[in-house]
């Protein structure tokens, strides 16, 4: 009997042309959000895949002509730089990129406003990349682009909702659900069948879609962690599809009619996915507050050092305290314009350092809290489980800020020391010369956060179904 009423469920399904056509218009949006999620990261990854060409080829260049032992030209109008000068290249910006995910196309998720490159350089440039960091949080930018995670958070339990409101309502309505109740069928054997249904119809065609759109971007399905990360994907959007239907469920067990159950599943719907998170969005900005842009402007200021003036009593200090930097062969001017600027430079890095540091503690401390309240909405837990799936969430960038932070150390250990030597790079320097390569976390740890987002949908999902068909014991079946 069960197997009937699911078969059944389809065939009215399919007789409804308005279904049908929601079916569509849903169908058509997932799509769009996978084309357009494909054309950003693809844009993204072109734009970081010039930076690093550009960055090779330059530093190739440099070393051809170290080679050839050209030392620069300092003709009026046409001054070119001694590539051996360790200044030149230490002075200059070098990005770290962090690279995609196979799985980027799920959702773009924070990486429309946090930077997937950052520059490293001895001086404080490299701190441009705070302007798009300082003053976002957690949940800064939910809704963000639209694309393939958008549809899902969002618009999916809209889908859902829509066909679901009645599930029970209108049978009891139309007078079929007497009928159905004479046959050897349970109240809560028929409502699985037709969630069953229902579920499994939806599911599918999310299946299905997406599958479609990910072959047609030319996504390789094989690639490294994919498959992986597309089953954890899988089961997420198991999971908050389940829930919203078990919020559908819960709706109609109280027995109101289907107006007042469409109107109640309106407001649940606004208050998951658009109040809760807004709310959440200004309490996590106000507990953990993060350093203003105006603390990094202070911090540089703050270094009241006037290289012409003071740069003499700069350098001599600082070769006192550092003699192992003194140069062999020669002494250093202590007047030098250059080598006082490089000392006032990584001065205000340390200050600036400071201020990044207090923003990453409290960003850590938000991304703490928001861990702590995401339950409250499953449309919190579903968009930072997909962020975590597709890379493009905070705890990998975190895991790139990390490395960024460590390459720019190497950076400056190994440029900073040759300029107060006044040493020039020899053709194998340039084989030492700093490289970033990112590092992937550990999918263990990826799949262990999911995990948990995945089964507490299970388990909200579970509480709804439970109470719901406790509450079917005093249903009315008559109107």
């Amino acid at each position: 009997m069960f197997t009937s009423v699911v078969i059944n469920e389809w065939r009215n399904l399919l007789a409804e042309r308005s279904f049908l056509v929601l079916a569509l218009v849903f169908a058509m949006l997932l799509g769009f959000g996978i084309y357009n999620g494909a054309s950003w990261i693809k844009e993204r990854s072109e734009k970081s895949s010039a930076l690093l060409v550009a960055q090779k080829e330059d530093l190739a260049d440099k070393k051809k002509k170290t080679a050839e032992g050209f030392e620069g030209s300092f003709e009026p109008g046409n001054f070119v730089p001694n590539p051996a000068d360790p200044y030149t290249i230490g002075m200059s910006l070098q990005y770290a990129v962090l690279p995609f995910t196979p799985a980027a196309i799920f959702a773009v998720g924070q990486s429309d406003v946090l930077p997937i490159d950052a520059g490293v350089t001895i001086s404080t440039l490299q701190r441009t990349i705070s302007d798009k960091e300082i003053g976002e949080n957690p949940l800064s930018f939910l809704a963000g682009r639209f694309d393939l995670a958008f549809v899902i958070i969002y618009l999916l339990p809209l889908f859902i909702l829509a066909l679901s409101f009645n599930i029970l309502s209108g049978e009891r309505e139309s007078g079929i659900l007497q009928i159905l109740l004479s046959q050897p069928l349970t109240l809560r054997g028929l409502l699985t069948a037709k969630v069953t249904a229902q579920f499994g119809f939806i599911y599918i065609l999310v299946t299905f879609v997406t599958l479609a759109g990910l072959l047609i971007s030319g996504v390789s399905l094989f690639a490294e962690g994919f498959l992986l990360r597309a089953l954890l994907w899988l089961a997420l959007v198991f999971a908050y599809t389940l829930v919203w239907f078990a919020i559908a469920v819960f709706i109609n067990s109280f027995g109101f009619s289907s107006a007042t159950n469409a109107v109640a599943c309106s407001a649940v719907w606004l208050v998951l996915v658009l109040v809760l998170p807004s709310l959440l969005n200004i309490v996590v900005s106000a507990v953990y507050p993060v350093p203003p842009r105006s603390e990094l402007v202070a911090a540089e200021r703050s270094v009241n050092l006037d290289m012409r003036k003071d740069g003499k009593r700069l350098l001599s200090e600082h070769y006192q305290d550092h003699p192992e930097l003194m140069p062999k062969s020669e002494k250093p001017d202590l007047d030098d314009f250059g080598l006082a600027f490089v000392y006032v430079q990584r001065e205000m890095k340390k200050r600036v350092d400071e201020v990044q540091e207090r923003f990453n503690q409290q960003l850590a401390k938000q991304q703490e809290l928001v861990g702590n309240l995401r339950y409250l909405s499953p449309a919190i837990i579903a968009g930072e489980a997909t962020n975590d799936i597709a890379g493009t969430g905070l705890n990998r960038h975190k895991h790139f800020r990390t490395q960024v932070k460590e390459f720019d150390r190497s950076w400056g250990e190994f440029f900073v020391p040759k300029i107060y030597r006044l040493e020039k790079l020899s053709v194998e320097d340039f084989d030492k010369i700093p490289r970033f390569e990112y590092e992937e976390e550990p999918v263990s740890e990826v799949s262990t956060r999911v995990g948990l987002g995945i089964l507490a949908l299970l388990l909200m999902s579970a509480g709804l179904m439970f109470i719901s068909f406790g509450k079917l014991n005093k249903y009315r079946l008559d109107k």
